[in-house]
């Protein structure tokens, strides 16, 4: 796989698919596809404004950071730091820590992540195919298995595929324009709604990984001993990933508790020209123009996108966030965070030093592709003008053990339904 040659919908699946990787390293190979594709996609929509890809690879590497959860790693450092643990508690502190996150940690939120990045991926990769229709591939939980994927179901949230419609649409017509201003408006637009998505799909998988810790000590470790005194199982992953205004009263307030201590002082993104932390309010990075980034949107399809998470005041649309669990103030911080750092162009920037660098490109390589095993009939229609998917669907699954119970989830595997839904260019 050459540096020089763009991405396919191949090399996204088989990125994805690869089983061999720790949740960390399996981020960073993430975070790399995502900067290939960043840069592959410039060379159609200039570097003028930033891609959204731009912006998914430096969260994914922070991603990959807040998997490492080895002693003595950053991520752990930087959390017994921030929360005023003496150095000679660190370790006790990480048994701890290990204890209350679970694997539902690494595992959920490494399995978000790659369905995440085969979605958006396989959506940029397809966009511009000259020879045959491209498509974008789409983590499906059910299907025709003797034993349907619930585990799958309860970490991936259904999104709204409109979105995803919305970015084809924008990217293209941002290929095609020719005025700067303009074209980096319709690349903000397909930002939007891209996170839009892949935000809304993420959502189960977040409360699952940000609420564990609180549903462990509330309601999974006192039935762990009485399981383990009786002998009689019971469905951990049912408690982990029921919703949480169906969580008991005590839970719900320490869940809101617990994820408002993460968000203001645990969760940030590093970016090359700052640290972007959540928990305060966005600030203009260096040398932008805040008046200039918040100048009123002309495009009617772009503003009423970004009407719909981000209020007209500046200052309420930068506003810390409270909870980042929380699916419309997260956006409403996203949306803010594209529109200040829109014209950063450091985001093209490799997120890894070269020698890293050129082993996650080996890394590309590694893995088998999942064979089709079924294909369904064309659907859709197409709207003058625009590129829309017409639905031609070939179906993916991995055969291996599935039970929703959190034990399982230690083993548990990349096991979706995957569904490569055709791009056909209609009107253009």
């Amino acid at each position: 796989m050459s540096v020089d040659v763009p991405l396919t919908a191949e090399d996204v699946l088989r990125i994805a698919a690869c089983k061999d990787r720790g949740p960390s390293r399996e981020a960073m190979v993430i975070a790399y596809g995502y900067h290939r594709i960043a840069c592959d996609l410039a060379t159609h929509l200039g570097r003028a404004a930033n891609n959204w890809y731009c912006y998914a690879t430096w969260t994914s590497k922070a991603v990959g950071e807040s998997l490492d959860l080895r002693p003595g790693s950053p991520f752990l450092t930087d959390f017994g730091r921030r929360l005023g643990v003496p150095r000679r508690l660190r370790g006790l502190f990480r048994g701890a820590l290990l204890t209350l996150l679970g694997p539902s940690y690494q595992l959920g939120l490494a399995l978000a992540n790659r369905a995440i990045f085969l979605e958006t991926a396989s959506l940029a990769v397809a966009l511009w195919k000259d020879d045959s229709p491209g498509a974008y591939l789409r983590v499906r939980a059910g299907g025709e298995a003797e034993m349907p994927p619930e585990f799958l179901s309860d970490l991936l949230e259904d999104a709204d595929e409109r979105y995803l419609r919305d970015a084809a649409e924008l990217f293209a017509e941002a290929r095609a324009e020719q005025d700067p201003a303009r074209r980096a408006e319709l690349m903000l637009g397909a930002n939007i709604a891209l996170s839009a998505y892949e935000q809304k799909r993420a959502q189960k998988a977040l409360e699952l990984v940000l609420y564990r810790p609180v549903r462990w000590l509330t309601r999974v470790s006192w039935r762990s001993a009485r399981s383990l005194v009786t002998g009689r199982p019971f469905r951990r992953f049912r408690l982990y990933s029921a919703p949480h205004e169906r969580q008991p009263w005590l839970t719900r307030v320490l869940e809101q508790a617990w994820a408002g201590l993460y968000t203001r002082r645990l969760f940030s993104v590093r970016t090359p020209v700052s640290d972007i932390r959540v928990g305060r309010p966005l600030a203009a990075p260096p040398a932008v123009d805040a008046a200039r980034a918040w100048a009123p949107i002309r495009d009617d399809r772009v503003r009423k996108l970004a009407a719909e998470f981000i209020p007209e005041d500046v200052e309420a649309a930068t506003a810390p966030v409270a909870n980042w669990v929380t699916y419309e103030d997260r956006m409403r911080f996203i949306v803010s965070y594209f529109r200040m750092y829109q014209t950063v162009g450091a985001l093209y920037d490799p997120p890894f030093d070269p020698a890293l660098a050129a082993e996650l490109h080996e890394e590309m390589a590694v893995g088998l592709l999942p064979e089709a095993v079924d294909a369904l009939p064309a659907t859709g229609r197409s709207r003058k003008g625009r590129l829309l998917p017409r639905l031609r669907r070939r179906t993916y699954r991995y055969p291996t053990e599935t039970d929703p119970d959190a034990y399982e989830m230690a083993r548990f595997d990349f096991e979706p339904f995957l569904e490569a839904i055709a791009l056909e260019k209609s009107g253009r």
